[in-house]
């Protein structure tokens, strides 16, 4: 398989999201000192959410920058963009706006400390299935060179642990911060979904004697559920 170069304005932007969730947590900050809101568990855990999705991002911008490069398709970048607006409705102090900042579920501390808990498990099972990737991993749904079916650590527990991560991110976040604007987390999870059933169908013609029993022993996304 032929790799091409990577497009310098996808890295230009995959950098420029990086820089971005930075300042974000700037301005977040910033926010909580002059008007005071940084005051109890619950907002600790909102911006324990927040931290949790920046290491996340900053662990996957040094590793797409370190891949093997390839090219990547237009959606990738659209994708890229909607992800930075959803940083921006979670992470700008948003409460005060109407609708957005609704709270739609109870100020009930341990909820939002289960939410932060999640997040953090989320975050790190997602940078674990990432790791043992390494070189077969990139952001198009493509094989690289001498790709091999991995299915060690994390993907003997289920078969998609890097979405599996991202979604029990999204729900930590929701859960953290218990307000409408939450849901965009979930909502850009979705996503993933499509790209699953992608990889799989490539993954099966690619090991047609391999994947089929691997599917057959290892759950798709929730461990020992589905």
């Amino acid at each position: 398989m032929v790799i091409k170069h990577i497009m310098p304005l996808t890295a230009i932007i995959t950098v420029l999201r990086a820089l971005g969730i930075w300042l974000f947590l700037a301005v977040v900050f910033i926010g909580l000192v002059l008007i005071g809101v940084g005051h109890g568990p619950w907002n600790y855990c909102w911006f324990f959410a927040m931290g949790c999705w920046l290491l996340l991002d900053t662990y996957w911008v040094v590793g797409t920058l370190t891949t093997k490069p390839i090219m990547l398709p237009r959606h990738y970048r659209r994708a890229v963009i909607v992800s930075f607006m959803v940083h921006a409705v979670y992470c700008l102090p948003l409460s005060s706006v109407p609708v957005l900042g609704q709270q739609i579920l109870p100020h009930f501390i341990p909820l939002k400390i289960l939410g932060a808990f999640m997040c953090a498990t989320g975050v790190s099972f997602a940078m674990w299935a990432r790791h043992i990737l390494a070189g077969n991993w990139n952001a198009a749904v493509a094989l690289q060179q001498r790709h091999v079916l991995i299915r060690a650590g994390p993907y003997a527990i289920v078969r998609h642990p890097i979405y599996f991560g991202f979604f029990l991110m999204a729900l930590g976040m929701f859960l953290a911060l218990g307000e409408v604007r939450g849901l965009a987390c979930l909502a850009h999870a979705l996503q993933f979904f499509e790209k699953m059933k992608f990889e799989e169908d490539i993954l099966r013609t690619t090991y047609p004697d391999e994947y089929p029993g691997y599917e057959r022993r290892v759950k798709r996304l929730v461990p020992f559920v589905w």
